[in-house]
């Protein structure tokens, strides 16, 4: 079951963050008006790896740090499996970004990584 605070959690960031909007209007195209929260964290991933250097980033990535590891266990796990992991150790792309990351999502990319 979809917790409705990752729906409310996903769909804000794009408010908060307004370059995440075209990814949320491509995910609700793509999926019938329906956010699953997993996969649009997952296309927010993307989007942050192609653009790391970009001003709006550090930003999304202290929101996202200042929710991880929160109140919402939820969030937390959204978070941890949908962003962090896929921020894998040996891609580029995810290199620039995971030294971006707050200290506690650092944390959890290095737990899950084991390095």
């Amino acid at each position: 079951m979809t917790s409705a605070i990752c729906v409310a959690f996903t769909a804000g960031a794009a408010f908060k963050f307004r370059q995440l909007e075209d990814v949320l209007s491509e995910h609700l195209k793509d999926n019938d008006g329906e956010i699953l929260p997993d996969l649009l964290m997952a296309d927010y991933c993307r989007l942050v790896e192609r653009v790391p250097d970009d001003e709006w980033v550090r930003s999304f990535l202290a929101y996202l740090e200042d929710n991880f590891l929160g109140q919402s266990e939820s969030l937390t796990e959204l978070i941890s499996v949908s962003f962090i992991e896929h921020l894998l150790p040996n891609e580029s792309l995810s290199g620039s970004v995971v030294k971006l990351l707050g200290e506690r999502m650092l944390e959890e990319h290095q737990r899950i990584f084991r390095h």
